[in-house]
């Protein structure tokens, strides 16, 4: 049996419906993906470690500017998705790192640093800031570091 002109069109249509529905679906997930897996922050907490791993080796001025380092390259992995007060925390913190002439300043870096964290992780819903979290465990890391070599 063959199908009407009208049944064939309202079938057709239903069919487009369907793709389109699946294509703004497609469409919004990658969208949002990043900013759901942490995204760039988790990318920033390994290179963190990773870095903190080389600085060990050092004391003093020299383990600051590492650890500047260290924080620079971490805010250059962070992604659009992130907060953009992330990215300056580490930034400062960096800056305030090079200019450090004592331990006590070098820590202070660091914990206003980690205090922008911590409030971030705060702000963020359910789930979506273990990035920022792990970024938290690296400068707690960082400081550690600094406490016992700086």
């Amino acid at each position: 049996m063959m199908a009407s002109g009208h049944d064939l069109i309202s079938s057709t249509k239903a069919r487009l419906r369907t793709i389109l529905v699946l294509l703004l679906v497609g469409a919004a997930v990658p969208a949002a993906g990043p900013a759901y897996a942490g995204g760039g922050a988790s990318a920033a907490a390994a290179v963190g470690s990773a870095g903190l791993q080389s600085c060990s080796a050092t004391a003093g001025k020299v383990l600051y500017d590492c650890v500047a380092g260290v924080l620079d390259r971490m805010s250059g992995t962070l992604n659009k998705w992130d907060p953009p007060e992330a990215r300056s925390a580490l930034q400062t913190a960096a800056s305030q790192l090079r200019a450090a002439s004592n331990k006590a300043q070098a820590l202070s870096a660091i914990s206003q640093c980690r205090s922008v964290f911590a409030s971030l992780v705060k702000q963020a819903t359910a789930g979506h800031g273990s990035g920022l979290s792990a970024i938290v465990g690296v400068l707690t890391k960082a400081a550690q570091l600094i406490q016992s070599k700086g």
